[in-house]
């Protein structure tokens, strides 16, 4: 019979004897033996742990979550300042590359000129734009006739003062007077004023339009070819001219010829 039990735990080994005075020398290298297999084990997995932990810190795109490496995204490169710029960077406006429409020329144009001319003792007469009456250049709320610089036959018909006046504060206008298509001058002074807007700038004739235009519908129908002539007066004041150009067409040439 054995002089001694030896009783495993998960702590370590647990040794009852059945008689401590007879323990004999083979049993107690036996006993050695079991404890130094108990301590190898021991670093064994301790050394293990340590490893795993100097593995995470060396590497920490990979984070161990249950036994199983995630890897961790990378996130999205933000765009460069010239990217973002690029985006943001505002278009500028863009010249109407597109050929104007003919100029018309018949008996009503000539015998405007005439009238200028000779009636009115008018000088410097020009054409400055030929153009549809529109819808908007007709409403009651918007009061203005439409004239985009892009359209325009000429950009001459105003001093360099009178330009730098009209663009050197919003809402400053020159007062002018309108000739209608009757040959009559208009018996209330209009406005003429500059008018930037997205898509292009523009002049316009305010105030008085409306009641120019309802006062005139009858020869200014909307949707009609229409010109606008400028010229100065015998005193030298700024003076236009509106006429309705669809019928009778004498003749069509391009105001460049």
């Amino acid at each position: 019979m054995a002089d001694a039990v030896v009783i495993m735990s998960d702590t370590a080994p647990v040794i009852r004897s059945r008689n401590p005075k007879r323990l004999t020398t083979e049993n107690s290298v036996y006993l050695r033996k079991i404890e130094e297999l108990a301590n190898e084990k021991l670093r064994f997995f301790r050394d293990k742990e340590l490893r795993e932990q100097e593995t995470n810190k060396s590497n920490p795109k990979s984070v161990r979550t249950s036994g199983k490496k995630k890897k961790i995204s990378k996130s999205k490169r933000p765009p460069s300042t010239g990217e973002a710029s690029s985006k943001k960077r505002k278009v500028p406006k863009k010249a109407d590359d597109r050929p104007k429409k003919p100029v018309v020329v018949n008996e009503i144009t000539e015998g405007l000129k005439e009238f200028i001319v000779n009636e009115m003792k008018g000088r410097d007469v020009r054409l400055v734009i030929q153009k549809k009456l529109f819808d908007s250049d007709t409403r009651h709320g918007l009061n203005r006739l439409n004239m985009p610089l892009k359209q325009l036959q000429t950009n001459e018909f105003l001093t360099q003062d009178e330009k730098d006046h009209l663009k050197k504060e919003k809402g400053n206008q020159i007062e002018v007077r309108l000739l209608g298509p009757t040959l009559e001058m208009y018996k209330d002074p209009m406005s003429l004023r500059w008018w930037p807007m997205e898509k292009t700038d523009n002049y316009v004739f305010a105030t008085n339009w409306y009641r120019f235009w309802s006062e005139n519908k009858l020869h200014l129908k909307r949707d009609s070819n229409v010109q606008v002539w400028s010229f100065r007066g015998s005193d030298q004041k700024l003076c236009f001219a509106v006429v309705c150009v669809e019928e009778p067409v004498v003749e069509v040439v391009d105001s460049d010829s």
